[in-house]
């Protein structure tokens, strides 16, 4: 069990880093559609679905690895809520342009909310390699 902890340590910060790319994706590929790029929603569509298991990974992984870390499990379960409130803007939740263009917004705190996790733990994932080079 320790060891899976430990993996978790590892994995969380990692898989935080991957939202925050994994957004910024997003972000052209609808910059693409807006553009005219075809098949680039189809494309946005996809990397949301992924973007939304990585987040699921990240609370997964505070909850395995630093289940003691209250702010930190307390940010990932923020960063699996807003990812899934986030995506249910884009769906169709009546007509107003307003209430769809809150998803957008909240691509905003999910990348800020992301690349405060790996902040708080990117020494988890750096001691290691330093350790390598030795």
């Amino acid at each position: 069990m320790k060891r899976l902890g430990g993996t978790a340590r590892v994995i969380h910060p990692l898989a935080a880093i991957a939202v925050v790319a994994l957004v910024f994706l997003q972000v052209y590929l609808i910059a693409e559609a807006i553009f005219g790029q075809p098949g680039a929603l189809n494309d946005h569509k996809t990397v949301g679905g992924l973007v939304v298991v990585v987040e699921l990974l990240v609370l997964a992984t505070a909850l395995l690895g630093w289940l003691r870390d209250r702010v930190q499990v307390g940010l990932s379960a923020a960063l699996a809520v807003v990812g899934v409130l986030q995506v249910s803007f884009a769906q169709n939740l009546g007509n107003s342009p307003a209430v769809h263009a809150l998803h957008g917004l909240l691509a905003l705190v999910v990348v800020l909310l992301a690349a405060q996790i790996a902040a708080r733990k990117r020494g988890v994932f750096l001691r290691p390699l330093a350790a390598a080079r030795g």
